[in-house]
């Protein structure tokens, strides 16, 4: 019999209305849930606190609200990046706070920073370049220790006579240059300001020193001390291998890696991280270091241990900070650019 018209447009809709209902259940049972954005915040981070990456984002992502350390919730980062949990703000590490030694100084300021952390990195924060060479990282202004900046001497002391200005040069190309004390004798000029661990970057230039010198110390000589005992050689011995009184060596402990330094009249760039002997009372309990040392970005010295009382300049080890020094070796070698930050360990 012939069914209604009516009735088979009404039974088709129904089909249909059907088939779709199923297709989206279908639909829905299949898809897989959405993920986790690649970035946000309390999303599944690879680590905890601290924080050392620069990346922010939406929810569910893998930045979350920690930071750098271990098996915490939360990313690479912080929310707000370099603010809390990241890698300058709170709950990174102070570059002179809570738990690290303080730079302090005699008739100076002490040394800035404090709770907050003041580079991304550990230690002194070292980048390797698209060039290969290795330097510090660019610190945050508010952990930037200027000792030397061009414009006055009023940083630096004489030999363990702390308000006594030094008797050097400043010339008007912002360098400051060796003037010898008229002793005969080497002698150093001091910071005002004292340290223990310590990255320190300092500019140098050795003067043209005569053809007919046969004695190689009288090339150039200078260094740079850390705390005030631990020379860092400088001379002019760009000719020579690698010597252990000769430039880029820890002066008579090591020798350097390679030979990094420029000729005379060519300047150079020295990046130092030192880390300070400990003390208990008068009784030194750990070595000083030198945990790593760049010449014009080349790895000069790595891991030197320093188990001396008396160096081998003949300046005792002290407990407690003490002042970075320069010295005055009778030669005209000039200095500019001198700054330092403590290192986060």
């Amino acid at each position: 019999m012939m069914m209604d018209p009516r009735r088979q447009t009404i039974r088709a809709t129904l089909a249909m209305t059907a088939m779709a209902f199923g297709s989206i259940i279908a639909a829905t049972a299949c898809t897989p849930a959405t993920p986790d954005s690649a970035t946000g915040s309390g999303g599944q981070g690879q680590t905890g606190t601290g924080g050392s990456s620069v990346n922010v984002g939406g929810s569910g992502g893998s930045i979350g609200s920690g930071g750098s350390g271990t098996g915490q919730s939360g990313g690479s980062v912080g929310s707000g990046g370099s603010a809390s949990g990241g890698s300058v703000g709170s709950g990174g590490s102070p570059a002179n706070g809570a738990g690290g030694r303080i730079a302090t100084a005699t008739g100076g300021s002490t040394g800035s920073a404090g709770a907050g952390g003041a580079s991304a990195g550990k230690g002194c924060n070292w980048v390797h370049n698209a060039d290969g060479t290795l330097a510090f990282g660019t610190p945050d202004l508010a952990a930037k220790i200027v000792l030397f900046d061009g414009t006055t001497l009023s940083g630096w002391h004489k030999l363990n006579m702390p308000g006594v200005p030094i008797d050097w040069k400043l010339l008007t190309d912002g360098t400051m240059q060796v003037v010898p004390s008229g002793t005969g004798q080497a002698t150093e000029v001091q910071s005002n300001m004292k340290f223990e661990d310590l990255c320190l970057h300092v500019e140098y230039m050795t003067p043209v020193f005569p053809s007919t010198t046969t004695d190689v110390q009288k090339q150039g000589n200078s260094g740079v001390y850390l705390k005030s005992a631990y020379e860092m050689q400088i001379l002019d011995t760009h000719t020579s291998g690698p010597l252990i009184d000769g430039c880029g060596a820890v002066y008579k402990v090591m020798a350097p890696l390679v030979v990094a330094c420029n000729m005379s009249l060519v300047w150079n760039t020295y990046e130092i991280e030192f880390r300070g002997s400990v003390w208990n009372g008068s009784t030194k309990i750990k070595d000083a270091e030198f945990v790593q040392v760049t010449l014009n970005g080349k790895l000069v010295q790595m891991n030197v241990d320093l188990p001396l009382l008396v160096t081998q300049a003949g300046i005792n080890d002290l407990p407690g900070p003490q002042p970075v020094g320069l010295q005055d070796h009778l030669d005209l070698v000039s200095f500019r650019n001198i700054w330092a930050t403590i290192p986060q360990y």
